[in-house]
């Protein structure tokens, strides 16, 4: 996929919550953590991240805020209706919000630049091709800039 057009949009199973992103998104990567695993039900998440204020929500989000094993503060964001997870916002980075990529009404484009917590990983689920990147030094500047060289353009 060459070119995928912006806004994006996406949503909960239920379809109480609605998201609107009207700019390029700055990075995908994957998460093997056991948090990722348990909260998604599957084998790792796969994360989007965009610009807060590129970020429109409709429908009421039931947030929780979390202390995660590095001790960073994340709030966590789901449908109180149906539990889907969409997304999260560190508060120390409030200006940059993760989406969870199922919830896109379209993620056919999203290919992650990094996978991150792989010694937790389900072996089958280590993705081959895609670096592992340290938890501890995940460099989002860096990672971001290597993956936007690659991605699609968002017209």
């Amino acid at each position: 996929m060459d070119e995928v057009a912006l806004p994006l949009h996406g949503g909960c199973f239920c379809g109480g919550v609605r998201y609107r992103v009207a700019g390029a998104p700055l990075l995908a990567h994957v998460c093997h953590c056991h948090l990722c695993q348990k909260r998604s039900g599957s084998a790792f998440s796969l994360m989007v991240l965009v610009r807060t204020e590129d970020l429109t929500v409709e429908g009421a989000l039931g947030t929780r805020r979390r202390t995660t094993a590095r001790g960073r503060e994340v709030d966590d964001s789901a449908c109180p209706d149906c539990g889907a997870y969409l997304l999260a916002r560190a508060p120390s980075a409030a200006e940059y919000t993760t989406l969870r990529a199922g919830t896109l009404d379209d993620a056919g484009w999203v290919k992650p630049i990094a996978q991150v917590w792989v010694e937790s990983a389900i072996p089958w689920a280590v993705i081959p091709g895609v670096q592992h990147a340290d938890a501890d030094t995940f460099d989002y500047y860096a990672l971001g800039e290597a993956w936007r060289a690659g991605a699609p353009a968002f017209r």
